[in-house]
């Protein structure tokens, strides 16, 4: 990577960084909902069961935000460190583990550029965070890197923002705006900043890309092996209100094995 690419990378960084630490205080409290919500549960139980099998009990949460992985998982035995670039995020993460805290290592860290020793983990788990990266294909390989032999990655995500740039998807995004309307439910896509989120995704590569087939073939190239795709995940931890926000926009599971 050449001096001006390293300057963009690390000035979209910032960008990024900016963005959710001024949101992490009002999707705190979304996490704090979901927390105490049913679908806390059934989150618990899909991640548990597809982390059968893994060497260890020590996982790595990657981009934990406010800490809803992290936190349940903590609470379920599970060995947890919890990562975020975004300092502001971690503070809410520490907040909403409470006593749980003590059992959940935070570092302030790059997802994609790891301070971990190779082999540190028996599993990564993270969610709703690859779009959000400059350098997916750099991530993969850094979580790759970090899990023992046998671990497992997690990864939950969904093309949040390919609407911006697929116009049919554009027009089930907009569908999807009238059923929450409709509906009279909270639309989660009305909120301060939007806009800016949508100015940044435009300079995230995985807004034009399709997916998951793109991250399969991201993990296949940073050496995972024995990928699996649910991209019906959303039915089993998501409430209604969700699906109706996200009907265009499925959520897919993702498991390697390294």
């Amino acid at each position: 990577m050449n001096a001006t690419a390293r300057k963009e990378n690390q000035t979209m960084l910032w960008e990024i960084e900016e963005y959710w630490s001024k949101r992490a205080q009002s999707y705190s409290e979304e996490v704090r909902f979901e927390m105490e919500h049913e679908n806390e549960r059934n989150w618990m139980d899909v991640l548990q069961q597809y982390l059968k099998g893994i060497p260890g009990n020590r996982v790595l949460d990657i981009g934990t935000g406010p800490g809803f992985f992290a936190i349940g998982l903590a609470k379920r035995g599970y060995q947890m460190t919890a990562v975020d670039y975004t300092w502001n995020m971690l503070e809410e993460a520490k907040r909403n583990a409470g006593d749980v805290a003590q059992k959940i290592e935070f570092f302030q860290m790059d997802a994609q550029a790891l301070e971990f020793d190779d082999a540190s983990f028996d599993a990564v788990v993270t969610r709703n965070l690859t779009w959000n990266l400059e350098r997916p294909g750099d991530a993969y390989r850094e979580w790759h890197r970090v899990l023992k032999k046998g671990g497992v990655l997690l990864n939950f995500d969904a093309g949040w923002y390919n609407y911006l740039f697929d116009d049919e998807k554009a027009v089930s995004f907009e569908a999807d705006r009238k059923r929450v309307k409709d509906a009279q439910i909270k639309d989660f896509e009305s909120y301060s900043e939007s806009d800016k989120m949508e100015d940044i995704s435009r300079k995230l590569i995985l807004s034009r890309c399709k997916r998951p087939e793109t991250d399969i073939e991201l993990l296949r190239r940073a050496g995972f092996k024995l990928i699996y795709t649910d991209e019906e995940i959303g039915e089993k931890v998501w409430d209604e209100t969700e699906k109706l926000n996200y009907g265009s926009r499925p959520m897919f599971m993702l498991r390697g094995v390294k």
